[in-house]
């Protein structure tokens, strides 16, 4: 099974290891581990594109998927990806990745501007690994494109609040996505805490599971 294959690498980092593949998304602050054939960034803050993150996991033939505005600030076999849009990757076998829309609609800073505004184009991802879909929600509030991937097998949700979801806000989006299973993300490093992710836990109407970081 898919979550089977899932490791949590701390904050909204994942690593999977289907087989045929191996699968980062938005690695950071990881210590060295299996080489990737794909890496997938939902966004260009520090925390989500890192550089030298992607430089230590990655090889000469390692795609790289991102939004335009990050793919170009990355460098080796970059492909852009926007919300709406679907790759599917050459040489990576049973892998297609669909980009999400990923904005905040109340969360912002001290002047007023959303963190994570929906013209810059961010994206979560829907990665569909052969047959069975995973759905990686980037940084975002609660949106109506969510609507795209209900009944994944896997969502990958944010909880910790002030710039993403709630722990409240995320269980609403797992109702509305209605995944087999639901693992909270994005606590326990910068921002947010277990108690955050059991929260989530206690309200969301689907299965949760909650994950400890891979060493």
């Amino acid at each position: 099974m898919l979550v089977d294959s899932l490791e949590w690498l701390g904050h909204s980092g994942f690593r999977i290891a289907t087989g045929d593949a191996t699968i980062y998304i938005d690695p950071y602050r990881i210590s060295d581990g299996p080489k990737a054939d794909v890496i997938l960034v939902t966004h260009g803050h520090y925390d989500h594109f890192s550089p030298q993150d992607i430089e230590r996991v990655s090889h000469q033939h390692t795609w790289i998927v991102a939004p335009p505005a990050v793919a170009e600030r990355a460098s080796g076999r970059v492909a852009s990806i926007a919300p709406g849009e679907e790759l599917e990757l050459a040489s990576v076998r049973g892998v297609e990745v669909t980009g999400v829309a990923a904005y905040n609609t109340s969360k912002r800073d001290r002047d007023g501007r959303l963190f994570h505004p929906r013209d810059a184009g961010w994206v979560g991802f829907d990665v569909n690994i052969r047959g069975e879909r995973l759905y990686h929600a980037g940084d975002t509030d609660v949106i109506p494109e969510m609507d795209a991937v209900a009944g994944v097998d896997v969502a990958l949700l944010p909880v910790s609040g002030v710039y993403v979801m709630t722990a409240g806000e995320a269980a609403e989006a797992a109702r509305r996505i209605g995944p087999r299973l639901a693992i909270p993300m994005h606590w326990d490093q910068h921002i947010g805490t277990r108690a955050d992710a059991e929260a989530f836990a206690a309200r969301a109407p689907v299965e949760v599971r909650l994950l400890e970081p891979a060493g």
